[in-house]
């Protein structure tokens, strides 16, 4: 067997233990029990449709008008869906839906790029870097015990059983390993509300066309550290954020995790808004590419500084 045909048959062994499909198969969401749950995917459907048909009149997203969508539920007790699309069997981008309380969709976060989130491409190429696992070969001949958990933007990972008796959590977007184990995993989502909370009320109105977009040039988030120097934007000045962008401001963002054992550092470089929904903010990142996250799901880990 080689590379590429070990390869192919690891992902593929993946993707249908964990319920998603792949390019060149039809889209489809969770395994339905009954006839009765077909409305409520159906009303998922729509939702992915009307927010895909305005992100594909952006420049940066239009190869989304044609692109295959896959999607397939998150961890459970998440309630959520991961949309992968693909464009000539290849990804492009991704959304997270989130369910609301009410009963309806909330766009979680969404990115453009050829790593989406939960890509097992990435995933395995990270195992094998940090030599976790062998080979290819070695994936396809035994899948791996692997589940999704998504918590909130900046808390998402692939939980790995491995056949040792180990638990490893891996990073859902680079695949490298996290210093967390199973305390300290369960330990820090009690301190983080489930993404569902993040969803505006029931008589917001449903997101269905962009309003504002903003695209600035990115910049290495590490050139400054101003999270070691200066406090950070008050939760008035974070109202003011798309202002910031618009002046051309290098905005950043951080998240301390496990007891300050994990950093991220998100550069800002623009935003989209949304017809009476919040500022989606987008981070540069070489792992999945563009991401669009709202601003009111990234004030409770996090902090902005410029």
């Amino acid at each position: 067997m080689n590379k590429w045909t070990a390869m192919f048959a690891a992902v593929l062994a993946a993707m249908l233990a964990l319920g998603a499909g792949f390019p060149g198969r039809a889209a489809s969401a969770a395994p339905t029990a009954s006839a009765a749950s077909a409305p409520a995917e159906s009303a998922l459907r729509q939702h992915v449709r009307t927010w895909t048909d305005a992100l594909s009149k952006q420049p940066a997203f239009r190869s989304w008008t044609s692109a295959e969508r896959t999607i397939a539920p998150l961890g459970p007790g998440t309630h959520g869906w991961l949309v992968t699309f693909a464009a000539a069997g290849k990804p492009v981008g991704y959304m997270i839906v989130n369910a609301t309380p009410e009963g309806g969709y909330r766009l979680g976060e969404y990115g453009v790029g050829a790593h989406p989130a939960f890509y097992p491409v990435t995933l395995y190429n990270a195992l094998i870097r940090q030599g976790l696992v062998g080979s290819y070969a070695e994936i396809a001949k035994k899948p791996l015990r692997l589940e999704r958990l998504y918590l909130s933007p900046v808390l998402a990972a692939w939980k790995w059983s491995a056949s040792g008796g180990e638990t490893y959590y891996l990073d859902a977007w680079t695949g490298e390993a996290m210093p967390v184990d199973d305390a300290a995993w369960q330990k820090q989502s009690k301190r983080t509300p489930g993404a569902i909370t993040t969803a505006g009320s029931s008589g917001a109105p449903e997101l269905s066309k962009l309003t504002a977009v903003r695209s600035n040039r990115a910049f290495d988030p590490f050139e400054r550290m101003p999270w070691l120097t200066s406090s950070p934007l008050s939760a008035k000045q974070v109202q003011g954020l798309a202002g910031m962008l618009d002046k051309l401001q290098q905005i950043r963002y951080t998240a301390e995790l496990f007891n300050a054992s994990v950093l991220q550092v998100l550069p800002a470089v623009g935003y989209h808004g949304w017809n009476g929904g919040p500022l989606y903010v987008a981070f540069d990142q070489a792992f999945p590419g563009t991401r669009y996250v709202p601003v009111d799901a990234l004030d409770r880990e996090g902090h902005f500084y410029r």
